[in-house]
C-alpha cells in the first residue's frame, strides 16, 4: 500500500484500544487486564484513569505474563464474551437460532461492558441480515446502543480543545454498520447516523483513506487502510438516491473511488471487502478483476468444503515476522462464512458446488454454544478469539444469502 509513513502515528494506544474500544469523555470503557489498570467509576460508566497504565498491562501479555492473561479470560468469560477455544466442542445437531442467540447475546453484552462499537462483535451483528433479525428486541437494543455511542461523542472542535480524540476507526465503523443495518430494516437513516456519517467524511483525508484508522497488526480489520474505504464504499453503494446525490456523500466516494483506484487490494480478505463493495456500487471492479479474484477465492477451499481465514492474507506475527502460509492455516468460521457470502455477493449462485461445500461445512462445524470457532489472526493462543463472533456473523449472513433458513 501507498503512504505507509502514516503508520508512524499509530501509537501504543491505539494497539491497545481496540480491544478496550474509544476511550471517551462520555463513552468510557476499559478491561481489566492487569492490577496496574486504575478504575474509575463515573455517571457514563468505566473510565480508564491511565492510558499508559493500560498499555503496560498489554505488553505484559504480549511478552506471556500468564497472571495478565488470566485475569483478561475470566473478567470476559464473566460478561459473556468469550474465551474461545479450539477444544470447545460441536454442537450435536444444527440450529441456525442457536447460532441467532448467541450472536444477541455477545452483541449486547458488549454494548453493556464497553459502550462501544467494535468491528468483530456488535459492528458486523448490525449488519446481519433483516429477515433473520430485524423484528429480534436484542437487535434493536444493539442498534440504540450505537446510537448512543455516537451521540456522545464531543464535536471535533471541542476533541481540540480537550486533546481528547475518538479514533477515526470508532467513527467510522460506527456510522458504517449504523448505516447498513438501518438501510437493511427500514430503509432510512437516522438523523443520528447521518451526522455520524458526516463526521467520517469530514475525517477522510485528500488520498480517500482516514489517516488514523487503527493499523495495528490485527487483521483483518486494523491491519491496513483498506477496511475502513471498502467499508464506507458498501455504505454509499447502498444508501438510497436522497443520500447518495449529497455533496458530501459524492466527494466521500469520490475520494474512495481515487483511493481504491490508485491502491490494489493486497489480500485476497481486502479483495473480498471489495467484490462486496461492488456489489452495491458499479465500476469499483472491473470483470476481469471479479473473474480473477473469484477464482482465487475458490482455489483457498479446502479438501473439507471449508476456508481458512489465515489464507485470506500474508500478515505479520506479533514479533513483525512475515509468515507464509498464516499460522495455524485451518478451516474455521470466519474463512468459511466470509468467503461463501462474498462469492453469493460476486454472483455465485447458491447451487454452484463451491456454495454448497462452504454450506454443508458450516453445518456440520458449529459449536455447542452456537458459534463458528475461529482463531485471533493475531496468532496469540491466550486471547480471547472475538474473532469467532465475526466468523458467526459471516456464517449467518452466508446462510441467508444462500436461502438456508434453518
Amino acid at each position: 500500500m501507498n503512504d505507509r509513513s502514516d503508520l508512524d502515528s499509530v501509537t501504543a494506544r491505539k494497539r491497545i484500544s481496540s480491544l478496550v474500544g474509544s476511550v471517551t469523555p462520555a463513552a468510557v470503557l476499559a478491561l481489566a487486564l492487569a492490577p496496574l489498570v486504575l478504575f474509575l467509576v463515573v455517571a457514563r460508566g468505566i473510565e480508564i484513569s491511565s492510558a499508559e497504565a493500560v498499555q503496560e498491562s498489554h505488553e505484559h501479555k504480549k511478552k506471556g505474563d500468564k497472571s495478565t492473561t488470566s485475569k483478561y479470560s475470566a473478567n470476559q468469560s464473566a460478561v459473556g464474551l468469550g474465551p474461545y477455544a479450539r477444544r470447545d466442542p460441536l454442537a450435536d445437531t444444527f440450529s441456525i437460532e442457536r447460532a441467532k442467540s448467541f450472536m444477541d447475546g455477545v452483541a449486547v453484552n458488549w454494548g453493556n461492558r464497553y459502550s462501544c462499537v467494535t468491528c468483530h462483535t456488535n459492528g458486523f451483528y448490525l449488519t446481519l441480515p433483516a429477515s433473520f433479525f430485524k423484528d429480534r428486541p436484542s437487535f434493536r437494543k444493539v442498534q440504540e446502543q450505537a446510537r448512543t455511542y455516537a451521540r456522545s461523542w464531543l464535536s471535533i472542535a471541542d476533541e481540540q480543545l480537550t486533546e481528547k480524540k475518538t479514533e477515526d476507526t470508532y467513527v467510522v465503523a460506527t456510522a458504517a454498520f449504523l448505516a447498513i443495518s438501518e438501510m437493511q430494516t427500514h430503509g432510512e437513516l437516522s438523523d443520528v447516523t447521518l451526522a455520524a456519517l458526516d463526521r467520517a467524511w469530514k475525517l477522510q483525508n485528500h488520498k480517500g483513506h482516514w489517516t488514523d484508522w487503527i493499523v495495528c497488526n490485527w487483521p483483518p480489520f486494523e491491519s491496513d487502510y483498506h477496511f475502513g474505504v471498502t467499508l464506507m464504499a458498501i455504505v454509499v453503494g447502498m444508501a438510497p438516491d436522497s443520500y447518495k446525490e449529497t455533496a458530501v456523500a459524492r466527494e466521500g466516494m469520490r475520494r474512495v473511488r481515487s483511493f481504491l483506484a490508485e491502491n490494489e487490494p493486497e489480500h485476497l480478505h481486502n479483495r473480498g471487502m471489495l467484490l462486496w463493495a461492488a456489489r452495491h456500487a458499479d465500476g469499483l471492479v472491473t470483470d476481469e478483476q471479479r473473474r480473477t479474484w473469484i477464482q482465487e477465492l475458490r482455489e483457498l477451499q479446502r479438501e473439507d468444503g471449508g476456508w481458512a481465514s489465515g489464507n485470506l492474507g500474508v500478515w505479520r506475527q506479533r514479533n513483525g515476522k512475515n509468515t507464509d502460509p498464516w499460522a495455524n492455516v485451518e478451516s474455521d468460521g470466519y474463512g468459511t462464512g466470509f468467503v461463501t457470502f462474498i462469492l453469493l455477493q460476486a454472483g455465485v449462485p447458491a447451487s454452484d458446488p463451491a456454495i454448497k461445500r462452504g454450506i454443508k461445512w458450516l453445518r456440520s462445524n458449529q459449536r455447542a454454544r452456537g458459534y463458528w470457532w475461529t482463531q485471533s489472526l493475531r496468532n496469540d493462543p491466550d486471547t480471547a478469539n472475538f474473532l469467532t463472533h465475526a466468523g458467526t456473523t459471516f456464517a449467518l449472513k452466508a446462510f441467508e444469502a444462500a436461502g438456508v433458513r434453518r
